[in-house]
């Protein structure tokens, strides 16, 4: 018996000449938006442990370090620059606040005190005094004692604040005599001297001022007088 074997199929798999650039180049768009979006949002998340006020800070306060709290936060541009980074808490303990701070809010390097700050409980008192009477020497943030001599007690001399701080002295540059015997008393110009008191001590500053010869006495870093300015 005869068999006739069928012929056998053969497929035939056709491969392009050529690869469509179109497609490849939608496929790279596609690639690139992807990894850019990953990156973006990556680079969205990223924040820095940076100082905010754990309560209401006053101005002129010192800062303690329980004053402060961490909290992460995305900075950039100019908020970077301004910030303070939780590595510098060392740094900024002990520093005084030139402006209210907020609880909860950002501490900014703009918010500490550069120069001599007036606290929340304290006062300025301007004190005029003879020009050619006062310490040559004398600049702000001295210390000084503020002593005062009433006139109908001569000799008797009392303290009426041990410490306060200049913040600021002015003179009249035009009037000012060199020597007490160079012309009258009225020729020497007035300085005034501004001193930081306590709020509690403002009034008996203020009348003592006002109503006793006062003397300032410079006072050195451990509180002994070197020099006087006297009114």
């Amino acid at each position: 018996m005869a068999t006739t074997a069928a012929p056998g199929r053969w497929t035939r798999l056709t491969v392009p000449g050529r690869v469509d650039g179109r497609m490849l180049l939608g496929v790279a768009l596609v690639a690139v938006s992807v990894i850019g979006g990953l990156l973006f949002w990556g680079s969205a998340r990223e924040t820095v442990p940076v100082l905010v006020a754990a309560r209401e800070l006053p101005a002129g306060h010192v800062i303690q370090r329980d004053d402060l709290s961490v909290a992460r936060l995305k900075t950039d541009g100019a908020l970077a620059s301004l910030t303070i980074s939780e590595s510098e808490l060392d740094a900024v303990v002990g520093s005084t606040l030139g402006n209210a701070v907020h609880a909860g809010e950002l501490v900014v390097k703009p918010d500490l005190a550069t120069g001599i700050v007036i606290g929340p409980k304290d006062v300025a008192i301007t004190i005029p005094v003879e020009a050619d009477a006062v310490y040559p020497g004398l600049r702000r943030g001295d210390s000084v004692a503020v002593l005062a001599t009433p006139a109908e007690a001569e000799g008797l001399t009392v303290t009426v604040l041990d410490r306060a701080v200049v913040y600021d002295v002015s003179l009249e540059h035009g009037r000012i005599a060199i020597g007490r015997d160079s012309g009258s008393s009225e020729d020497r110009g007035l300085t005034n001297v501004t001193l930081i008191v306590p709020r509690v001590e403002a009034e008996r500053v203020t009348q003592a001022t006002v109503k006793w010869t006062v003397t300032l006495a410079l006072l050195s870093s451990e509180d002994s007088g070197v020099s006087e300015s006297e009114r």
